[in-house]
């Protein structure tokens, strides 16, 4: 007996995907060397290239299928010490669905027929030679059109349920992929979905150069794959990925939990280089409970968004204490992601507006507008809470254009009433990041019929020194306009003098934080004397904020201020308790 598989022509050890009907990969069992060669040699007349192998016995032909995976097996009906029945079952045990081709002088046809109903897919008798080469042809042609379709549903399965991009389901397969774990983790009890907020900001930088986009999305991929080897992994949007992993322990302790949080948060945004520069990604890690916080995967999503949100401005330590007061938070924050669109459209957003005094004349300025949102449920909403779901979500350019729209319709009314005021409004990093938001805010401001130097655009400090390049470019587009540019919540961030004299301002405001401790710390007192120096240096307005009571005024009046905001001049007014306060 032999003890390895022959060989008869050309193998090519060809895959299931990769085999043709031009080299198809055949295997004879045939206790008979001589019938092998002569069968062989008919074979190969037709396919020259075919890789045909032989096994004789039961140990020659488990090795071969256990080492090739042959496109047709022909086997003999009668053979000492293997019978046709047993090869069939050693060929569905190792390679289900592979045709076979019983071979036989001995056998009647009888015997064949009742060979076909058992599964075999032919009978062919060893005195008719004529009908093997056409009856393996068939199941030659029949295996590639299976592979066909066998592709087309792979690229179908792909296209349906796979992101192009990153190779992760997309959401359509995550919806089924948590809807068939949730059936088999008794509803969901060890699940967790996490969401991976990436920086909106950080991707949209790159937009202006794809391949510099597709390398950081590349890194940022890697990287998830990195710390979650063995999770279900979904590219939810442009600037959100969720994983959902299995075997999560809910009941560990709260400390522990949070250290697990905070290592795979930090793990996450560990630099990489891109382009050989050292790039800190910014991602944001929040999650959910399937079953407890939802069911439906957008709702998980979005509930792991807002605990996300809530994490970042309560901190990791306190999410077991008040968990009951975090998952209310994020359920209100959800309720203000569905409803922000619509806000804005129902006009359910209202511009209140807070005087400013020039401190030179004690006379009302300007005007900054302040957005305040009522929401049919949940009530009055403060920036605090929807700004940031804002730029979220992509819906702070939306915001943005409507705040300055309705500004400037509003400070042209004040005009018209008699109070010649400017008006300042605040630019987020999500409208500065676009380069066609000048353009759109310039013409906002002149459809109103009000000059553009009516106007004022605030940029926090941290979010113009973030951008540097598309800030710088936006700005000076607005100055151009004539619009003027204030640095808000200056000292808060980098405070770097080249910073300074690289961005277009022409008004520092002074952050209320160091105005609180003006009169009690000697310290603060120092920085905001060494800032309005240092603004009336570079030509700077200097703008105090968060002026509270007479004496704070007058140290500010002393240092030479030039002019100040907050509740002790004026709250943020509607427009008409604001005319009625001009009045």
């Amino acid at each position: 007996m032999q003890d390895t598989v022959k060989r008869h022509g050309v193998d090519n050890n060809k895959s299931p995907m990769n085999s043709t009907a031009q080299s198809p990969c055949i295997l004879i069992v045939d206790d008979s060397e001589d019938d092998f060669v002569l069968i062989a040699r008919q074979l190969h007349k037709t396919w020259p290239t075919a890789s045909i192998l032989h096994a004789a016995d039961e140990k020659t032909l488990v090795h071969a299928l256990e080492q090739h995976d042959a496109d047709v097996v022909i086997c003999d009906y009668s053979m000492p010490d293997l019978t046709h029945d047993h090869a069939a079952n050693l060929l569905e045990q190792h390679r289900p669905g592979t045709p076979l081709i019983l071979l036989s002088g001995m056998a009647s046809e009888a015997h064949g027929i009742a060979a076909m109903h058992a599964g075999v897919r032919d009978y062919v008798e060893k005195s008719k030679p004529e009908r093997l080469v056409p009856a393996i042809r068939r199941e030659l042609d029949t295996l590639r059109l299976k592979r066909e379709k066998h592709l087309l549903e792979q690229a179908h399965r792909r296209a349906v349920y796979f992101d192009a991009s990153s190779g992760f389901l997309n959401r359509e397969g995550l919806l089924k992929a948590l809807s068939g774990l949730m059936l088999n983790s008794a509803q969901g009890q060890d699940l967790c979905l996490f969401s991976i907020q990436l920086s909106r900001h950080q991707m949209r930088g790159m937009e202006l150069d794809p391949r510099a986009r597709r390398n950081m999305l590349d890194r940022v991929v890697g990287r998830v794959r990195e710390v979650f080897p063995n999770d279900i992994l979904c590219r939810w949007s442009d600037t959100t990925l969720a994983v959902v992993s299995n075997g999560f322990d809910w009941a560990h302790p709260g400390s522990a939990l949070l250290e697990r949080l905070s290592a795979v948060e930090a793990h996450l945004n560990r630099p990489f280089l891109l382009d050989n520069i050292s790039l800190r990604p910014r991602m944001r890690l929040g999650l959910a409970r399937p079953g407890r916080d939802g069911t439906h995967a957008a709702e998980l999503v979005t509930h792991a968004q807002a605990v996300a949100g809530v994490l970042e401005l309560r901190s990791f330590e306190l999410l077991r204490a008040v968990e009951t007061e975090v998952h209310s938070l994020a359920k209100r924050r959800r309720a203000i992601e569905l409803g922000l669109a619509k806000g804005i459209e129902n006009h359910q957003l209202v511009l209140n507006f807070q005087p400013i005094e020039d401190l030179k004349t004690g006379q009302v300025c300007g005007l900054e507008a302040l957005v305040r949102w009522t929401h049919p449920e949940l009530g009055l909403i403060m920036p605090g809470e929807f700004i940031q779901v804002a730029e979220d979500t992509g819906l702070i350019e939306a915001l943005g254009d409507w705040v300055i729209r309705t500004a400037a319709r509003q400070v042209k009314a004040f005009h018209e009433a008699g109070h010649v005021l400017w008006c300042s409004v605040n630019c987020s990093v999500g409208q500065l990041m676009n380069p066609d938001f000048p353009s759109k805010a310039v013409a906002s401001i002149r459809e109103s019929g009000l000059d553009t130097h009516w106007i004022e655009f605030e940029v926090t400090e941290s979010a113009a020194i973030d951008h540097m390049d598309s800030t710088v470019d936006a700005l000076n587009q607005l100055r151009a306009a004539g619009c003027s540019i204030a640095m808000d919540d200056f000292g808060t961030g980098y405070a770097s003098l080249n910073y300074l004299r690289q961005l277009p301002m022409d008004v520092l405001k002074i952050d209320k934080s160091f105005v609180s401790d003006l009169l009690d710390s000697p310290s603060s007192r120092k920085i905001v004397q060494a800032v309005i120096d240092l603004a009336h240096a570079l030509s700077l307005v200097v703008h105090a904020e968060g002026i509270e009571t007479a004496e704070q005024r007058q140290a500010l009046v002393d240092m030479g201020c030039d002019r100040l905001q907050g509740y002790l001049f004026s709250r943020p007014l509607s427009a008409d308790a604001l005319l009625a306060w001009l009045h």
